[in-house]
């Protein structure tokens, strides 16, 4: 019965790991899927360059929405590569003849000539910065990539001219090494899953092995005691009918050979099961710590990537994603304790003059000091979270309105406080919030629309306050 128990427990627990592999599948997938959109928007962005580089983006454009392979996309690679850098060579603008070729120098030099091809405008490169902060941050999931990413991060502060052709052709070779890499984790994944199946149908004809040797063994059991009855009821017989103590001798020695012969049987199909039942334990027993390995292995890649699906690349704090199931949980909670709890949105006063005036690596650090400060002093209880941009949500859970409007305000002088400083040039930054309880029969999207229209009234106020709502 043990070992039927063992192996259920198997079963079950190698069950679990086929999903958890599953669940990584899909990360694998979710995450190329997002790369895949976003290449789409920048090519969008992008389109109206040149002609050349035009028909490059829409031939990748064509091969996203058809879910091409990273095989197809990278093939894309040189000829974009080659689009993009014929930006950057000088257009030769011959004269126009208004004469044949024969025309004498005076007509031709007398003939106008057309107007250079106007360079994309700083308005289409700030089109285009929102777009690459977004790839930069999806690629930095990827290790592999943070060093080169670092380099590309600091040329986003200046796309213009000669940069824009620099910066596009690092993220599509980025993009490209990224995709490749996820397919390759997601063939991976497949193998092991396909791997896995197959150490489970191994694992089922073990058991069925097992099952089959418990059969004999019962089997040969029976099979001993019906022969032993035999015997004994034969001898008794023998023993009844002898007339002289000679042939009861006889008799009885005759029928006790026979018996240590039916017992000698038994020992060597006893021995024999047992050796093969031991050597199919070993063989499992070899089998489970490879799949050990193996799923621990695994384990460890998807709480990795399952970690990083959850935090915010430039900050280091939890994500819109990560609030969003935060807040799922908290409205369960709150719906059947219903002790109170607050919701908070908070947003940086002005940060698009920092950024148009200091450059965006002066705004990330800006939001990074931000996030640091409002991460590291609030109550293991509560939650912060990056939502977008310059934007954070906070929740208060078991704090009353007037309690968590007491604890923004002194988080909020905080970051007043903060002592920034940008080429030499010391930098005020303030922050507005909007913060809300939660009512009866609330949903996350209204409390969270509350919380939002009470920071809109912060920032027409004045800014660097805190208003409830």
């Amino acid at each position: 019965m043990k070992a039927a128990t063992d192996n259920d427990n198997w079963r079950v627990k190698y069950f679990d790991n086929l999903a958890r592999l599953e669940k990584e599948q899909q990360q694998f997938r979710a995450s190329e899927v997002s790369l895949k959109r976003l290449v789409g928007r920048l090519c969008t962005a992008a389109l109206g360059q040149s002609p050349k580089l035009d028909d490059q983006l829409k031939k990748l454009q064509t091969s996203i929405r058809r879910d091409a392979s990273a095989e197809e996309l990278e093939k894309f690679t040189p000829a974009l590569s080659e689009a993009i850098q014929t930006l950057d060579q000088p257009v030769s603008s011959a004269p126009i003849l208004t004469a044949p070729s024969t025309a004498s120098p005076s007509h031709v030099a007398s003939s106008p000539s057309p107007s250079p091809s106007p360079s994309p405008s700083l308005q289409s490169h700030e089109s285009l910065r929102p777009i690459l902060a977004a790839i930069v941050a999806e690629l930095r999931r990827d290790e592999h990539l943070e060093s080169k990413l670092d380099a590309l991060d600091s040329q986003l502060d200046d796309l213009a001219g000669h940069r824009l052709t620099e910066v596009l052709s690092t993220v599509a070779e980025l993009v490209s090494q990224r995709i490749v890499r996820i397919e390759r984790a997601k063939q991976e994944v497949e193998v092991l899953l396909a791997h896995m199946v197959g150490k489970l149908d191994e694992i089922g004809r073990f058991v069925a092995e097992q099952n089959r040797s418990q059969t004999e063994s019962q089997a040969s059991s029976e099979t001993l005691n019906v022969q032993l009855a035999g015997e004994m009821k034969a001898m008794g017989e023998s023993v009844e009918a002898a007339k002289d103590l000679l042939q009861i001798r006889l008799q009885v020695r005759s029928r006790l050979d026979s018996i240590d012969q039916h017992l000698q049987q038994f020992r060597q199909r006893e021995t024999t099961l047992a050796r093969e039942m031991q050597a199919r334990n070993e063989q499992m027993g070899s089998r489970i710590a490879e799949l050990e390995s193996e799923a621990a292995r695994l384990q460890n890649q998807l709480k990795d990537e399952q970690r990083l699906s959850n935090v915010d690349a430039l900050t280091g704090i939890p994500n819109r994603l990560a609030y969003e199931k935060r807040m799922d949980d908290e409205m369960k909670r709150w719906k059947r304790f219903k002790q109170p709890t607050c919701v908070a949105v908070w947003d940086i006063d002005r940060f698009k003059s920092i950024n148009d005036t200091y450059g965006h690596r002066a705004g990330d650090r800006v939001l990074s000091a931000v996030a640091k400060h409002l991460s590291t002093r609030v109550r293991a209880t509560d939650f912060i979270a990056r939502y977008g941009g310059e934007e954070f949500v906070m929740l208060f859970p078991g704090t009353a309105l007037t309690d968590a409007v007491h604890v923004i305000d002194e988080l909020r002088e905080l970051i007043g406080k903060i002592g920034f400083h940008f080429r030499g040039t010391p930098v005020s930054v303030t922050i507005s919030v909007g913060v809300t309880a939660l009512l009866p029969d609330d949903s996350a999207g209204a409390a969270f629309d509350r919380a939002d229209k009470a920071l809109y009234r912060a920032k027409q106020d004045g800014r660097n306050r805190c208003v409830s709502g």
